[in-house]
């Protein structure tokens, strides 16, 4: 018998020594790398359909300092506009890229540190959010301290230490809040309940009440940041008028105006406007629309989340019930304070997906296999995610693939225009 036909001998002898077991085996590792192999896909689509160069928004709140006094949204200029020249709008948009690139990137090593795919094989709960109107949105954001503040968030939730957590937790907390009040509503709450988990978690009674001291100390410095950056932390229409000038000497693009006048602006005020907007026969319309177009993303992670939380942690620790979907639902209390309903709804979808990770880093146990209908209902949502298109900042559109507009078109356009 020759070398092959003996190879071959020994390989029927190895499989049938195996039987169905090995067949399961390599099917359920096919299955876990097709899922990983559709959710780079569809997050490649998803952000592509949305990623853009910084605008004049953006850019302009990353000029405001302390040079004029202490106030609100001050030190990510503060800190890093004169090292990077941030003035320089070239400078600015490779660094608010680099960033969101960076978010991504950490967001894929905590899924996989997570091992959420492992945990509730084969692994579609990641291609349900790489796929969603989320990623798109946050590609959309490109230059906004939404990315930073999300990257703050996402650091403690590596560290497995209840204590070692908190500390992280505290620092991200303080430096979220001064680059924008946003983190106090939108991450800090995630940030709490993280560090609660502690309270399932802990073996010995003095780690359980650490836990819960400290997400409760925690909630206390947000709480009084929030209030004291909203007492003390506003600037006058004088001082407002110096830091436009201020910036308008190294700037090389034109400021968006419209940045400066919230500033001054005291929460009365602010809640003034929104009254008006809550007034137009749009509105309710509106959020209802864009709920729909963030909803199902959410509404399947939280589901799994829950499911975790049953399997893991069955009936003792139902606050932890709660905390997950307070922390998850916590980014809608933006609405009553602006009305970029899309961009408070993506938070929503990125908290959902940020508590399942975290649950399956911190309470994760033994693999879960998902019920008939959550998997189906990933794969319905993935479906919908791939179809979403809506209104995005600046008046503009969801761009399909490949994602560009053809020049041929436009001149097409023009010729059009000037036939008589």
């Amino acid at each position: 018998m020759n070398d092959r036909a003996t190879g071959r001998a020994h390989w029927q002898d190895l499989t049938a020594e195996r039987g169905p077991s090995a067949e399961l085996g390599a099917q359920a590792v096919g299955e876990r790398r097709f899922w990983r192999w559709t959710a780079v896909g569809l997050g490649a689509i998803a952000f592509g359909k949305g990623i853009r160069e910084p605008n004049a928004w953006s850019y302009t709140q990353a000029q405001l300092d302390y040079s004029v006094g202490f106030m609100r949204r001050g030190l990510f200029g503060a800190a890093l506009r004169h090292p990077l020249g941030l003035n320089l709008y070239g400078h600015f948009a490779v660094v608010s890229t680099a960033l969101l690139l960076l978010l991504f990137a950490v967001l894929a090593l905590l899924a996989c540190r997570s091992k959420l795919a492992e945990r509730t094989p084969p692994g579609e709960l990641l291609a349900v959010y790489a796929s969603s109107y989320s990623v798109t949105y946050l590609a959309h954001l490109n230059g906004y301290l939404d990315i930073p503040l999300a990257l703050l968030c996402i650091g403690p939730l590596f560290v497995r230490s209840t204590g070692w957590r908190l500390g992280a937790a505290a620092v991200a907390t303080v430096v979220g809040i001064l680059i924008h009040e946003q983190f106090f509503f939108a991450f800090l709450p995630v940030l709490v309940v993280s560090v609660a988990f502690g309270a399932a978690t802990g073996k010995t009674a003095p780690e359980r009440k650490l836990a819960w001291t400290g997400a409760v100390l925690l909630a206390v410095l947000g709480v009084g940041m929030t209030w004291t950056m909203g007492r003390h932390a506003a600037i006058s229409e004088a001082q407002t008028a110096q830091l436009a000038r201020t910036i308008a000497r190294t700037a090389d693009r034109p400021l968006n105006a419209e940045v400066l006048k919230v500033l001054p602006r005291s929460l009365h005020e602010n809640l003034e406007i929104m009254q008006t907007v809550w007034r137009r026969r749009t509105f309710i319309p509106a959020q209802v629309e864009s709920l729909l177009m963030f909803l199902p993303t959410a509404g399947v992670l939280s589901w799994a989340t829950l499911l975790l939380l049953r399997r893991w942690m069955p009936g003792k620790h139902r606050w932890l019930y709660a905390g997950v979907v307070l922390a998850t639902l916590a980014p809608l209390s933006l609405h009553l304070m602006g009305w970029d309903k899309n961009r408070w709804n993506e938070l929503l979808c990125l908290n959902a997906f940020l508590m399942l990770l975290s649950v399956s880093r911190l309470l994760g146990g033994e693999a879960v296999q998902l019920p008939v209908r959550l998997r189906r209902a990933c794969v319905v949502a993935m479906l919908l995610n791939m179809a979403t298109g809506g209104g995005m900042l600046d008046g503009r559109q969801i761009r399909p693939f490949p994602f560009m507009r053809s020049p041929d078109a436009a001149s097409g356009l023009i010729s059009q225009r000037m036939v008589p």
